[in-house]
């Protein structure tokens, strides 16, 4: 029988006795929820652990169902002590390579802006003096026909940060219906999705105190949108 994590297409990134990485793919949840009680992420890196005869590994972080990219788990104790401990003290950086529809103001920058719950849609964040901080660097890899692809490294982890912060600038994701980024130009470029990819993380490794960079290739459906919108010159090399 085919193991449910090559049945979901989830390429491990690297592994060793601490850590675990991998490649989620955009459409999957990350672990099971009121919606989605299986069929998630975990569910295949556990029974990827159980047919392997390995202790299951602790999930350390989250990614939007529709986002793609690298998430981290911890193999031991100890390694979850220290990585949710980075976590906690915002030591770990995450970037993310996202397509969004219009231009910045700026090439690179930094967007400081308060987010909170939005009371008319829970689905949503908004910006607000009530909020709490919130920022975002950003930098532009790619600028043609009406759209941008863009190197996002969210300072703070609050809920759809990097979403509610490029919406705010007039700039959403591509794909994005929840911030107002699908269009028929989206639709035209075939994007079916919101248009954000965690490609890097930076962090001590747990045993052995090294930087540690782990990178997940960008995925086929968001070269493909990038070719078909003329920014396949700014993807950076996996």
């Amino acid at each position: 029988m085919m193991a449910l994590r090559e049945a979901l297409n989830i390429a491990i990134l690297t592994e060793d006795e601490d850590i675990l990485a991998v490649a989620k793919p955009a459409g999957l949840v990350v672990h099971p929820a009121y919606r989605h009680p299986d069929g998630t992420l975990t569910d295949a890196v556990f029974a990827d652990a159980d047919r392997r005869g390995l202790p299951r590994p602790w999930l350390l972080h989250r990614l939007d169902r529709e986002t793609s990219g690298v998430v981290l788990f911890a193999r031991t104790e100890e390694a979850r002590r220290s990585l949710v401990r980075q976590f906690q003290q915002r030591q770990i950086v995450k970037r993310y390579l996202a397509i969004i529809g219009g231009e910045l103001a700026a090439s690179s920058g930094e967007i400081d802006a308060p987010l909170c719950r939005d009371p008319l849609d829970r689905r949503r964040v908004i910006i607000s003096p009530a909020g709490k901080s919130a920022r975002t660097r950003f930098q532009a890899l790619a600028v043609q026909n009406g759209f941008s692809l863009v190197l996002a490294e969210p300072l703070t982890g609050r809920t759809h940060q990097i979403r509610a912060h490029l919406a705010s600038r007039g700039a959403p994701l591509a794909g994005d219906l929840t911030y107002g980024g699908a269009t028929e130009a989206t639709l035209a470029a075939g994007i079916e999705r919101a248009q954000m990819h965690a490609w890097e993380l930076v962090f001590r490794h747990p045993a052995t105190g090294a930087s540690t960079a782990i990178r997940a290739p960008v995925p086929v459906d968001m070269r493909a949108a990038c070719a078909t919108l003329g920014l396949d010159d700014g993807i950076p090399i996996d």
